[in-house]
């Protein structure tokens, strides 16, 4: 099953770009963004000379774009060229939040001894901040300042590159089934913050990944319950 209705302006094109060659990886972050916003939905077809008109671009960094969507599991080719947003099914889904849970814990968990009353207390005003967003949107931008401003603290710049595609995949999920399916979930979101933080200050770090690692799975347990009400409306 595949769709090709939606118009490509969802995707974005830089004014500062437009008149000049954009190279593939521009390409494959615009796509990419559209994907993880959700404003391209599973199914959809990416039609090569579609998206080389609308980036004033010839097809072969198009193709180039497509192929680097491909290697990250965002796209799938099928027969006759063509290329689809791809689906992610709950068994999928479920991988990658496990994944996310291991490496966010790891991350917390190294963050514990350089995290100083200045970040908590600026994570702390973040999370106040998220008790009052009602823009879901920008709601998940807050939520993810609020955990970057800890991973940063670890200093791993190898974990910080791991956890940024599995969020973004993940994230994808929750604004696609968060339209009034539960996934806003910011009182436990921000309760669940408030713990972890809690935990940081004892220095606790074995305490601290494992709330962050619960944190994540309550969320994974949200959306997939959110996905599973979504397709019962649409049965």
């Amino acid at each position: 099953m595949y769709m090709s209705a939606l118009d490509l302006s969802v995707i974005d094109v830089a004014d500062s770009l437009t008149g000049r060659r954009i190279t593939a990886d521009y390409i494959a972050d615009a796509l990419r963004r559209s994907i993880n916003i959700g404003q391209l939905p599973d199914g959809f077809e990416l039609n090569q000379v579609e998206l080389a008109s609308h980036f004033g671009v010839s097809r072969v960094p198009v193709r180039e774009a497509l192929r680097q969507l491909q290697a990250e599991g965002l796209v799938e080719s099928r027969a006759h060229r063509l290329t689809l947003v791809r689906a992610t099914d709950p068994d999928r889904l479920v991988e990658v939040f496990s994944l996310r849970a291991l490496i966010e814990g790891w991350l917390v968990e190294k963050a514990v001894p350089h995290i100083d009353a200045q970040i908590l207390s600026a994570a702390r005003e973040i999370n106040a901040r998220l008790r009052t967003e009602t823009d879901h949107s920008s709601w998940l931008e807050l939520n993810t300042e609020f955990h970057n401003l800890l991973f940063r603290a670890s200093g791993s710049q190898e974990g910080l590159g791991l956890v940024e595609p599995l969020r973004q995949r993940s994230e994808r999920y929750t604004r696609l089934w968060s339209r009034g399916n539960g996934v806003h979930r910011p009182t436990q979101t921000c309760a669940e913050h408030e713990r972890i933080l809690k935990l940081i200050k004892a220095g606790d770090a074995a305490g601290a990944r494992q709330a962050s690692e619960e944190h994540v799975m309550h969320t994974c347990e949200a959306v997939l319950a959110a996905g599973k009400l979504q397709q019962e409306k649409t049965e």
